[in-house]
């Protein structure tokens, strides 16, 4: 953790690995508290990845990264790759590294104790299979009113056969 430092507005998270790949790696997370009037409370938003390799640097924008300041980022999967949801995204193309963090959680400002505070979620409330099924029941709905609507427009006849003049017949061709 050599080269982390933290404060009120600013936090970098820096974790060296001796002999990771064959060399020495370092991961430099760089988070930013603001304030916003709007919600009036702070809000701290992940800015850059930073991995320092074999004297080369590569940087990755993280901007999806964000939350109050008083909670943590919990994120299943952090990665570049698409199917991951690529929350990594690349300063640079074509870009040589491909990451992915499982279990990902970070926290840097009002920390208290050795735990992490409640964590917001990087998964959505809304996901896709919410949004068909309620797309579907409105649709739905939309067909039911209109059938309601058809019914209870509905008039009966107000001419009827006259019951004191000679009945309707019919008769039958052979």
């Amino acid at each position: 953790m050599t080269g982390s430092f933290w404060n009120d507005s600013i936090a970098r998270l820096s974790l060296t690995y001796e002999q990771l790949f064959g060399a020495t790696v370092t991961f430099k997370f760089t988070l930013v508290n603001r304030f916003y009037p709007v919600s009036a409370r702070h809000w701290f938003t992940m800015e850059r990845l930073e991995i320092h390799s074999n004297g080369s640097v590569a940087y990755f924008n993280v901007s999806q990264i964000t939350g109050p300041s008083i909670y943590s980022f919990h994120c299943q999967y952090v990665s570049s790759l698409s199917n991951k949801g690529s929350i990594l995204v690349p300063d640079t193309q074509p870009f040589l590294w491909q990451m992915t963090l499982e279990e990902f959680q970070i926290q840097a400002f009002n920390v208290t104790g050795e735990q992490f505070s409640y964590a917001t979620d990087c998964a959505g409330f809304f996901s896709p299979a919410i949004w068909m099924g309620l797309l579907t029941s409105l649709f739905m709905l939309f067909i039911f009113t209109y059938g309601l609507h058809m019914i209870l427009s509905l008039k009966t006849m107000d001419r009827f056969d006259d019951h004191k003049g000679p009945t309707i017949t019919l008769t039958q061709i052979v």
